[in-house]
């Protein structure tokens, strides 16, 4: 039975669900206001792109709090598309150069993590298909004898690679185990 003397979740919450904007609402927009991601990107190539990034991933407290999201296992894959998604949404580039972004964005923050001695997971669900092998024990002594494929780094410049190598210890960003 409902009891309508008790407040709902929308009132608890202070939230009107039917306050939103009406369907249609958008295209009654004034024109010449349009939102960040309507207008012409500020930059147009994906190396201009990663610079961007990589120079918004390593200021003090971005690089803290990435590092503090890689140690509680945060996926690679999830923080890289939140990144690329953030720098459509305010104007940096378009949609497509951030899709031509994923990839960089991944290979830079992995190398961020090897850096700082973290052991990044790529994707949700890494380690339970690593453990679905059919007999562990042969996984075991396959990984132990096979060479390991080297991550392919060519798609982040090296010269962005090398500053990665610059970044403040662990104990100058106040960053504990």
């Amino acid at each position: 039975m409902l009891d309508k003397t008790q407040p709902n979740k929308f009132e608890e919450a202070g939230r009107n669900p039917f306050n939103a904007p009406l369907p249609g609402e958008s295209l009654t927009k004034d024109p010449d206001q349009k939102f960040p991601w309507e207008q012409n990107p500020e930059i147009n190539d994906v190396d201009t792109a990663i610079k961007e990034v990589f120079i918004n991933l390593t200021e003090r407290d971005t690089l803290i709090e990435l590092l503090n999201i890689l140690n509680n296992g945060q996926p690679v894959d999830e923080i890289a598309q939140i990144v690329a998604y953030r720098g459509m949404s305010v104007g940096k580039y378009n949609n497509d150069l951030m899709l031509l972004l994923l990839e960089p964005i991944m290979y830079l923050i992995i190398a961020i993590a090897e850096e700082y001695e973290i052991e990044p997971v790529i994707y949700e669900g890494m380690d339970s298909d690593i453990a679905d092998e059919e007999d562990t024990d042969v996984a075991i002594e396959k990984n132990k004898t096979e060479v390991k494929p080297k991550i392919n780094k060519d798609s982040v410049p090296s010269s962005l690679l090398s500053r990665v190598k610059e970044l403040p210890s662990k104990e100058e960003l106040g960053v504990g185990e």
